[in-house]
């Protein structure tokens, strides 16, 4: 599987300059998915890709976005001018054409590089206050607000609304241990307070427990 990998990165990496973003996109997203960043010619296909993309960054469209820069964070690819420049360029795009999978992903990408934007988070924070979070699978909760503590940005309202919607649940059912992990260190490292939330995710783990 590595070889055939190493093959197509080879490849490639000699046409990039005819790939449409789309492309460029999905062959980044296909590495990343396999944890692979084959080295050519004293380059890896993720710096020598990072490259090709910042040149063609305003033709991208959201998912094209979020799943490069979700790749480099999952090869750990070191590109500073990339996530800058991505950045700005989603400041500027109209973000009711992103889906709630896109801010996930983007939040937690630049979180996890290290390379967050206050002002990105803040922009992206204020545009998922306004929407529905029903809209919202439970990981891209988990990962949002994980994001902003670990990036150490303060969005009191995000996380309000985000403790008030899975405070809110009948059951809790559809999130898996690692994100109601995930949700009270968010909350506790935070320091956003919310006793009947952490009360509901305490009461659903010890009903798993006893289950098991």
């Amino acid at each position: 599987c590595s070889a055939i990998f190493d093959r197509i990165a080879s490849s490639a990496v000699g046409m990039l300059n005819e790939f449409e973003a789309r492309h460029l996109s999905n062959l980044i997203y296909s590495f990343g998915l396999v944890e692979r960043n084959p080295d050519i010619g004293g380059e890896t296909l993720f710096d020598v890709s990072g490259k090709t993309a910042v040149r063609i960054l305003q033709t991208f469209k959201p998912q094209e976005l979020s799943n490069m820069l979700w790749a480099f964070v999952k090869v750990d690819a070191k590109n500073s001018r990339l996530f800058h420049e991505t950045g700005g360029v989603i400041s500027g795009m109209d973000l009711d054409s992103f889906k709630p999978q896109d801010f996930a992903n983007i939040i937690w990408s630049f979180a996890k590089s290290g390379k967050a934007d206050p002002e990105l988070f803040q922009a992206l924070g204020n545009h998922i206050v306004a929407r529905r979070l029903n809209d919202f699978q439970p990981q891209h909760l988990s990962n949002i607000a994980w994001a902003f503590a670990t990036a150490g940005v303060s969005h009191p309202i995000l996380f309000k609304k985000i403790r008030d919607h899975i405070a809110g649940q009948d059951r809790l059912n559809l999130f898996n241990p690692q994100s109601l992990s995930n949700i009270s260190w968010a909350f506790a490292t935070a320091g956003v307070s919310h006793p009947q939330l952490f009360n509901k995710i305490g009461n659903h783990i010890a009903g798993q427990d006893r289950l098991n």
